[in-house]
């Protein structure tokens, strides 16, 4: 009798486990089914792709189980589809919402190459491919493009341009006078003739890229000195002296 209670003892409570487990799972089946399905999707504005842009990239749609989301699929599907994407990051937020917030990077550098130009951050990455640049676009002209696909970094086979890119992008990054965004174009086919366009009045000619930074800056003093309609060469390309020759057409 004693061993009888005890079996029908565990049989109770083996039934009581398998309720509770039913009862579980019909509850999350339910309430996935149900109650965290997505019904709204926000995404913060930013200055470069519509929220139906955005949407469309991260494969989300209304009416998807809030939980069975893949996020990080969902991030690197934006990452790839949408090159100006410098950050992305998608939120589940209960009962019925999602939310993506993205960071989108500007072009800062454009780099022409086999009849197109390709469009650069300051951190390299390769972010659009168009036959014309923006407004605002640094035009960079070399020949030592070594790889260049939308989406990557660019590589060069000359290291020492990053760094003279870079030393570009720092001036920018402390310029509050709006002077740097006259630049429209810097030759380094030849890094030991290096040439700038300044505000299509004005060609620059550096000399070797080292000491980037004081050149510029000697430059701008030049240029404050000269009147409005002054158009010309600037030559500093013997590193001790400076000389400006007037000239209409300095291309």
């Amino acid at each position: 009798m004693r061993v009888r209670k005890i079996v029908s003892r565990i049989k109770k409570i083996v039934m009581a486990a398998f309720v509770l487990a039913f009862a579980a799972a019909a509850f999350l089946f339910l309430t996935n089914s149900y109650f965290f399905r997505i019904k709204n999707i926000k995404i913060n504005e930013n200055d470069k792709y519509s929220y139906d842009d955005i949407l469309e990239a991260s494969g989300i749609s209304v009416g998807e189980e809030l939980y069975g989301v893949n996020v990080k699929k969902a991030e690197n599907n934006i990452k790839e589809t949408l090159a100006y994407t410098k950050s992305v990051n998608i939120t589940r937020i209960p009962p019925s919402t999602l939310n993506i917030e993205i960071e989108t990077e500007k072009g800062f550098f454009g780099i022409a190459a086999a009849g197109d130009y390709y469009v650069i951050s300051q951190n390299f990455k390769i972010m659009d491919k168009t036959a014309q640049l923006p407004e605002g676009i640094i035009t960079v002209e070399t020949d030592e493009i070594k790889k260049c696909y939308l989406g990557e970094k660019i590589e060069f086979s000359d290291d020492d341009i990053y760094d003279f890119l870079k030393d570009i992008t720092e001036l920018f990054a402390g310029d509050d006078s709006g002077k740097l965004s006259a630049i429209k174009n810097i030759d380094i086919t030849n890094k030991f003739k290096v040439a700038m366009n300044y505000q299509d009045r004005f060609l620059v000619k550096f000399g070797i890229f080292e000491n980037l930074t004081p050149k510029i800056l000697n430059v701008f003093e030049i240029i404050n000195e000269l009147s409005a309609d002054d158009k010309g060469i600037i030559d500093m390309t013997d590193g001790k002296t400076v000389s400006f020759t007037y000239a209409e057409n300095i291309y």
